[in-house]
């Protein structure tokens, strides 16, 4: 068999093995932390939940990865990501089953801890796996199809979820959820395979690993905004963006899940088209960092229209919104290749951290925002307290942005 044809056949097998099952788990990981921007108003009721109780319920499963997220970069860089994937799954499990069978809202908020604190974290896991099985040319095209699995699970989780508790329970969903895992831990187990570990030569402690991440330039130029950029479209996609459409736009449930699902759709193109663009355009000189700047930009004026009330029941903001949610993962590989193989998990994880804990405030705080104002007898809240609340996450967004082009032309590496 010629050459490039061999190396052909590896590749897609290691898709099949390496990058399927992470899809499988960040499909799963992304679909279970979304559910609640359908699930939330039937929630609410089952245990009488006010906009701040909601908030804390969703936002603690980014509370809990982010807690674990850098002893799991610890370990992942030594011991490898199918070993911790599978203890990933094992959380996962435990938290289906016990969010399946809560019937008060402190178990509930258990079971989506352990969710997150199990496939909450897959996502850094499978960008690992990336850089231990693929050549770094082809690291943003693979983190863009594990993104790419994200974004059905995002799909899955609008109309789909809508469509489904017509005729079954949420409780349904995460006993669903629990089988899938099942399926996905025997996966792992006998079908994904091992590779050594490239270690640093160098036994430099882990201390003295993520200072060298912190001050490093590139990072506090470009991982702030990025890591916020994510955050705000989790936060949004995965819980807020309900609320506005009803409270704001006034739109029905059916009309929310129409463009909830338009979000996820146009996330897949994004997820997958973005890391396959930037990697393109980086071969031909284009640097990668302003083509993450530019997507931030984009992500940013959508929410800004948002703050501003404006066109609130058109489509294109939610399309934009896709497009660019996921953009700021593009920052992985611009600042992997800066740092040696055997610090690329604690490099993704100090960013992953920073992500969740920035999901964890903003969802907690608008919902905190929101309950300032307080409900109307129908339930609703009042556009004002929309607009304080999105409005002040935009000033942030401006302040990490302009941080970012204050620094970026002094960035001397062509990414």
């Amino acid at each position: 068999m010629p050459c490039n044809k061999i190396m052909v056949y590896n590749k897609i097998k290691l898709i099949f093995l390496i990058i399927l099952p992470f899809g499988i788990g960040y499909l799963l990981s992304f679909f279970l932390r979304n559910t609640n921007a359908v699930l939330a108003p039937e929630l609410s009721a089952t245990f009488s939940l006010n906009a701040t109780e909601i908030g804390f319920l969703t936002s603690i499963f980014f509370f809990s990865g982010a807690i674990q997220y850098i002893p799991l970069a610890i370990l992942l860089d030594k011991f490898g990501p199918k070993k911790i994937f599978i203890g990933e799954i094992i959380l996962a499990i435990l938290g289906c089953i016990l969010t399946s069978y809560a019937d008060n809202y402190l178990t509930l908020v258990i079971g989506r801890a352990l969710l997150g604190f199990g496939i909450g974290s897959c996502l850094t896991t499978a960008l690992k796996s990336v850089t231990v099985w693929f050549p770094s040319e082809f690291w943003a095209t693979a983190n863009g199809m594990i993104l790419f699995s994200g974004s059905i699970g995002a799909i899955l989780s609008t109309k789909p979820l809508q469509i489904f508790m017509v005729y079954f329970d949420w409780r349904d969903i995460f006993f669903i959820g629990f089988v899938v895992c099942i399926g996905l831990l025997a996966l792992v187990i006998f079908m994904m395979p091992e590779k050594e570990i490239e270690k640093p030569k160098d036994k430099q402690s882990n201390f003295f690993v993520y200072m060298q991440i912190i001050k490093n330039q590139n990072f506090y130029t470009l991982a702030p905004v990025s890591a916020l950029g994510l955050a705000s479209f989790f936060s949004i996609q995965g819980l807020w963006a309900n609320g506005w459409m009803a409270d704001v736009a006034g739109l029905s449930q059916s009309e929310i899940g129409i463009r909830l699902l338009i979000v996820a759709i146009a996330m897949s193109f994004g997820t997958l088209g973005n890391g396959a663009m930037v990697d393109y355009l980086s071969k031909r000189g284009i640097n990668r960092a302003k083509y993450l700047a530019t997507g931030l930009m984009i992500l940013f004026l959508i929410q800004i229209s948002f703050a501003l009330n404006i066109d609130t029941d058109g489509y294109w903001q939610w399309i934009l919104l896709g497009l660019t949610g996921n953009i700021g993962v593009l920052v992985h590989p611009i600042l992997n290749k800066t740092y040696p193989p055997g610090y690329s998990a604690r490099s993704i994880s100090t960013i992953a951290v920073s992500t969740f804990l920035l999901v964890f405030l903003i969802q907690f705080s608008i919902g905190y925002i929101l309950d300032i104002w307080g409900p109307n007898e129908l339930g609703s809240y009042p556009k004002v307290a929309y607009n304080y609340a999105f409005g002040m996450l935009v000033i942030v967004e401006i302040i990490f942005f302009s941080w970012m082009l204050l620094n970026i032309r002094k960035l001397k590496i062509n990414f």
